[in-house]
């Protein structure tokens, strides 16, 4: 009787673990593409960068719950629609080279060349970090390898059932796409024209900014900053004026560049590994004494210290370039370019909605 007492409690147990493992089997899945499970650990590696990138550019956007509750379902959307190309290449039995994905592996490797300066790396550091990264992202090589096979797979589907029916648009729809931009830019507009989705509207606002950023009056600007917190108290502020000040009297009473200063100087890493090179700005672009010093310093000269929200900054103007009217024939090849850019993106939506019309696809994204 106790034997038969100890097999019936050491079955409920069995029982009890298995249910526990299918709920956290269960929980792990929070989507399933035809059968195949999106797991919980996929997708936060997936959300990982792009939130990081809006914490980095735009930081005040992640406040907003309903902005980042359409990050996490775009992030996980995304993941859905490469489950279903990926499969699809598999049906049409897509063949994968190896050498396409060493070759993918490789280029996802060159990223690693250099430190988060800009700085080159030794071949035994770059493989380091690379290492590093994968760790990182609870990733095994094979794991990553798998990645790179299903990207490569995609890339070869969307290239031969999409990309090769799309076409170069007509000279005169190029043309007029232009002299739309043109009138847009004129008219110092900072909406889209009336009448377009919100992807054409973006695609024009974005073409737009760079042919405005190519014609307009602009500087190349380098600078070396001392940062400052928010809320620095007047004794910082004082520590930081006197440590810009000493930068630029040892650059007025040496032979040191402005480039060098930068480098061994300038607590802003990206432009401090380029000599503090910051490339061209246009008006409307820079806090508003940060772009007045810019451009009405000559060509060479180094400012006074100049105070913006992120610390104190000394700039000197390395090129400075008068406005010219924008010309179609400077612009028509890359026009052109991201017109058949923007077709494609419409197409390869139109052919995944028509894949989901035949797929089974569950979601549970968590809260």
């Amino acid at each position: 009787m106790k034997n038969s007492s100890k097999v019936v409690l050491a079955a409920i147990a069995l029982a009890l673990l298995a249910s526990a493992a299918r709920a956290m089997v269960a929980e792990d899945v929070i989507a399933t593409v035809n059968g195949k499970p999106i797991l919980l650990s996929q997708y936060e590696r997936q959300l990982s960068p792009v939130m990081s990138e809006w914490a980095q550019t735009d930081p005040q956007a992640l406040q907003d719950p309903d902005f980042v509750a359409k990050l996490r379902k775009s992030a996980l959307e995304q993941m859905i629609d490469d489950e279903l190309l990926y499969q699809e290449a598999q049906k049409k039995k897509i063949a994968i080279d190896s050498h396409a994905v060493d070759a993918g592996i490789d280029e996802i490797k060159r990223r690693f060349q250099t430190d988060p300066d800009g700085n080159p790396l030794s071949a035994q550091q770059a493989e380091q970090a690379f290492q590093d990264q994968l760790k990182q992202d609870g990733l095994t090589y094979e794991q990553f390898r798998q990645r790179i096979k299903k990207e490569v797979a995609i890339r070869k589907l969307v290239d031969q059932e999409v990309k090769s029916t799309v076409v170069p648009p007509d000279p005169a729809a190029v043309r007029a796409y232009f002299d739309k931009i043109k009138a847009y830019i004129v008219s110092g507009s900072t909406i889209a024209p009336a009448g377009m989705d919100d992807e054409s509207a973006a695609a024009f606002m974005q073409i737009a900014q760079q042919i405005k950023s190519m014609s307009a009056e602009r500087v190349r600007v380098s600078r070396i900053l001392i940062r400052l917190a928010p809320q620095a108290s007047p004794n910082e502020k004082r520590r930081a004026l006197d440590a810009i000040n000493q930068i630029r009297e040892q650059l007025e009473t040496s032979t040191e560049t402005f480039a060098e200063a930068a480098q061994q100087n300038s607590e802003d890493p990206a432009s401090a590994a380029h000599g503090g090179d910051i490339g061209y700005i246009i008006r409307g672009m820079s806090p508003p004494a940060f772009e007045k010093a810019a451009f009405s310093l000559p060509v060479g000269d180094i400012s006074k210290p100049i105070l913006t929200p992120d610390g104190y900054n000394l700039i000197q103007v390395e090129d400075h370039l008068a406005a010219t009217p924008p010309q179609f024939s400077d612009f028509k090849v890359q026009l052109t370019k991201a017109m058949m850019n923007l077709e494609l993106q419409k197409k390869l939506e139109r052919y995944v909605k028509s894949l989901k019309k035949t797929a089974v696809i569950e979601r549970n994204l968590p809260k």
